[in-house]
C-alpha cells in the first residue's frame, strides 16, 4: 500500500518562506502530492487475485484445449502462460506463505467463482495433453511452473 507524504509550507507572521531544500545531485524527487495511489500488492487485493485466478484458469484451459496431444506444443504455451501470470503466480506463493489465515481468506474471495475455477479445472485435467504428456520432463517442468513450484 502507497504512503504518501504530505508537505504543508506554511508562512510564519509575514516572513517570507524559507526556499524548499534542494534534494542532492543523483537522487529521485518524491512523488507529487496528485500522483495517482498505487493499487495494492496483487496478494494483498485478494478480490483482484480472485479474479486475476478466474482469467488464469480460463486461459490455461484453452491452452490445453488449442494443443491436442502435441507435448512441445504444450509445454510452450504453458511456459508463456506461466512468464505471461508471473505476478499472479508469485502472489499465489505469497498467500500461501502469509499462513492459514490469509488462505482462508482467499478461498473466501474465491467461492464466489467456483463454478467457473471447478469447469477450467476439470476440462484442464481432462485435456489430451495432460494424459499425453504426463511423463514429458518439460511438460512437467512447465506445469511445475504454472503451480509456483517451479522458476
Amino acid at each position: 500500500m502507497s504512503r504518501w507524504v504530505v508537505l504543508a509550507m506554511i508562512a510564519a507572521c509575514g516572513h517570507a518562506a524559507k526556499p524548499a531544500p534542494q534534494p542532492p545531485p543523483g537522487t529521485t524527487h518524491a512523488a507529487p502530492v496528485d500522483a495517482p495511489a498505487r493499487p495494492p500488492a496483487l496478494e494483498d487485493d485478494l478480490a483482484r487475485l480472485a479474479d486475476r485466478a478466474v482469467r488464469f484458469y480460463a486461459d490455461w484451459q484453452q491452452v490445453m484445449a488449442g494443443v491436442g496431444t502435441d507435448c512441445a506444443a504444450a509445454t510452450a504455451k504453458i511456459n508463456a502462460l506461466a512468464d505471461a501470470n508471473a505476478d499472479f503466480i508469485a502472489a499465489n506463493a505469497k498467500v500461501i506463505q502469509q499462513g492459514h489465515d490469509k488462505v482462508v481468506a482467499l478461498r473466501q474471495a474465491l467461492e464466489p467463482h467456483a463454478t467457473e475455477l471447478d469447469a477450467s479445472a476439470k476440462a484442464i485435467v481432462q485435456a489430451p495433453a495432460m494424459a499425453a504428456c504426463h511423463d514429458d520432463a518439460g511438460f512437467a517442468h512447465a506445469i511445475d511452473r504454472i503451480q509456483g513450484d517451479a522458476s
